[in-house]
């Protein structure tokens, strides 16, 4: 439900879209409907397949394994192997054409001439959702030439989604980049301590920062606003949950992740020798668990529109990104029936932050996530559990949870107006008050 209005008298103009003055919707928001939220992996041909079209050799054995990708809780496949190993066509596509409705992408790219690119797109098939127009399109004639494919895009196959990658934290080019080429959305990468972070510590003010600037960017614009999580460089499940549960936070569309595959066994979704799957990757599990949340939570999500994000361990203040907001920040964008946030764990106290959302009801919801994460496996045997006591004002006598684990609405009665959880390392949990008006999304 992205609507572009303004964040300043957000209730009104969100009531004022919901009724019979509604927004033009954006092409992102059409495509949008009727999908689940999107759990999808970039494919690159790590066991070099013939293309789609060709006749399959006697020992072909299929690629991506799809038993493999149904484990891992993913609902599409971006195939982009045209960027390595010379392909001209998408041999990710063979096995998902021969498995009902699973979708998938494909990368259109510099490729020239013009007519070969159209001529890809005209063999798609009702399970091709959209089209990744470029990886980083930094050189001014890409950005001329993806506007050229937008536009032939959206006049003969307007059903299909179009974006492109950038580094989240690149915003001039990224931003840049949107205005020349007007996709439909953006696929932000950010791989935390690896694309970001260096050798800090901890995820920095500035990269919340940037999401807080993309949110903000294609609320306003109408664009989704996908992630790109690095499943190669994953170090713990706890980062890999960090960089999962602050995207969403931060009203995150969907995941598009890098990649399915990887010639190291502990990266990626399946790892490769010899040209041939070996099985899952050393990080498989744990994605596998993230996204099985992911989509428990996403018909809710996706009918939610992000108002702001909240740090309990940061004062509201300016980076190179943008603001970072904290409790301070007196706004008037929460309804302040939320009045105190606070977490116990040494020595992280307090490190919590809080998404605020409204749905066309106006009803608010709020995601609190535990930021705590660590750079090593090997911290994540310790506890990064915090107990998370939320204090109410005195009219909220009940609220209610999306359980992430089975996706079923909790309705929780309030003692003395808290409520107190315990949250793992890098995870969120969703809530709204129990106002007898249903959970956002869920039936």
């Amino acid at each position: 439900m992205k609507r572009v209005v303004p964040l300043v008298g957000f209730s009104m103009a969100l009531m004022i879209s919901a009724g019979g003055d509604a927004l033009a919707q954006s092409r992102y928001e059409i495509w949008q409907k009727g999908k689940p939220f999107t759990i999808g992996v970039m494919y690159y041909d790590l066991a070099f397949g013939p293309n789609w079209y060709d006749p399959a050799p006697p020992d072909y054995v299929p690629d991506p394994d799809m038993e493999l990708f149904r484990q891992a809780g993913l609902n599409l496949l971006s195939d982009v192997s045209m960027s390595s190993g010379g392909h001209k066509w998408y041999p990710g596509i063979r096995p998902l054409r021969r498995t009902s409705g699973v979708a998938y992408m494909i990368l259109a790219g510099p490729w020239k001439p013009f007519d070969f690119f159209q001529h890809r797109l005209r063999w798609a098939d009702e399970n091709c959702y959209g089209v990744q127009l470029g990886d980083e399109p930094q050189k001014p004639d890409d950005q001329r030439y993806h506007r050229q494919q937008q536009e032939w895009i959206v006049k003969e196959h307007p059903h299909l989604l179009t974006l492109f990658c950038e580094s989240l934290s690149n915003i001039p080019k990224w931003t840049e980049e949107w205005q020349a080429i007007r996709s439909d959305g953006i696929t932000y990468q950010w791989y935390p301590y690896h694309t970001s972070d260096g050798d800090s510590s901890d995820i920095s003010p500035q990269m919340f920062g940037c999401l807080q600037h993309a949110s903000d960017f294609c609320n306003q614009q109408g664009l989704c606003f996908f992630m790109t999580r690095g499943t190669r460089q994953v170090r713990s499940a706890s980062t890999l949950r960090m960089n999962t549960y602050a995207a969403l936070a931060y009203g995150c569309d969907g995941f598009i992740d890098f990649a399915w595959g990887s010639t190291n066994p502990e990266g990626g979704y399946a790892w490769y020798k010899d040209q041939r799957c070996q099985g899952p990757g050393g990080n498989f599990e744990a994605l596998a668990a993230v996204n099985r949340e992911v989509a428990n939570l996403g018909p809710a999500l996706l009918a939610l529109r992000h108002v702001r994000t909240y740090h309990l361990n940061l004062l509201t203040g300016a980076t190179w990104a943008g603001k970072v907001y904290g409790f301070d920040e007196p706004d008037n964008l929460r309804t302040g029936n939320l009045k105190v946030v606070k977490g116990e764990l040494y020595p992280y106290r307090d490190h919590l932050m809080v998404g605020f959302f409204r749905d066309l009801d106006n009803q608010e919801h709020f995601m609190v996530v535990n930021k705590t994460n660590s750079r090593g496996r090997e911290v994540d045997q310790q506890t990064l559990d915090m107990q998370v006591t939320l204090t109410f004002h005195q009219r909220v006598d009940a609220i209610e949870r999306l359980n992430r684990q089975t996706g079923a609405v909790e309705r929780i009665e309030l003692e003395g107006h808290t409520f107190t959880f315990s949250l793992p390392g890098g995870t969120a949990d969703l809530f709204k008050y129990a106002t007898g008006k249903p959970f956002a999304g869920v039936r």
